[in-house]
């Protein structure tokens, strides 16, 4: 199962890769690949950033999650000035904190207890 999963997360991403330059050569850059594209960057930042957890230190978990924060709160700035023309940070902050707590709290407990990041024996 997990190859299979492994598999299907690697298509997702080369057809991203693949399929995106072409739609926006087809179509040209319309509002619904510019979100793609926004996606796809973010995804790309993401997986970069999984790269600190291999840190041999205990802050290792501290600091993961706050880059991730920055880069969550980043895209979301940059895609509502995109969108709207404007920032609007209060409700900015009151719908992103408990999702992304909610979401990186999940993934936090996949990655301890079912994920490849191995912990030290005094963490």
């Amino acid at each position: 199962m997990k190859n299979i999963l492994h598999n299907v997360f690697l298509a997702i991403g080369l057809g991203t890769v693949i399929f995106v330059p072409l739609l926006i050569v087809d179509k040209g850059l319309n509002d619904t690949l510019v979100s793609v594209l926004i996606w796809f960057g973010a995804s790309i930042l993401y997986g970069l950033s999984f790269t600190l957890l291999k840190l041999k230190t205990k802050l290792r978990y501290p600091i993961h999650f706050l880059s991730c924060f920055i880069m969550t709160l980043a895209v979301r700035i940059g895609y509502s000035y995109y969108s709207k023309g404007r920032v609007d940070f209060t409700k900015l902050l009151l719908i992103t904190i408990p999702i992304f707590i909610i979401i990186y709290m999940i993934m936090y407990f996949y990655m301890r207890y079912f994920g490849t990041v191995y912990n030290d024996k005094n963490d």
